[in-house]
């Protein structure tokens, strides 16, 4: 394991470089899709005549 760290091979270079691309490309894509649902879910609530951000009225 400490091999790994003080002189990696380019095979494991390479898998580094693999993990870290997928993890990037899934954390776009996850931000993204959060975002557009945000927005879907604030449109719904504009046509409804409510805003999401504000409180609830009290009861």
């Amino acid at each position: 394991m400490l091999r790994t760290a003080v002189a990696p091979s380019f095979t494991e270079i390479g898998q580094l470089a693999a993990i870290a691309a997928i993890r990037t490309a899934l954390n776009f894509f996850l931000g993204r899709e959060i975002a557009n649902e945000r927005a879907e879910i604030e449109r719904e609530h504009r046509k409804e005549g409510s805003d999401p951000r504000s409180p609830a009225a009290p009861a």
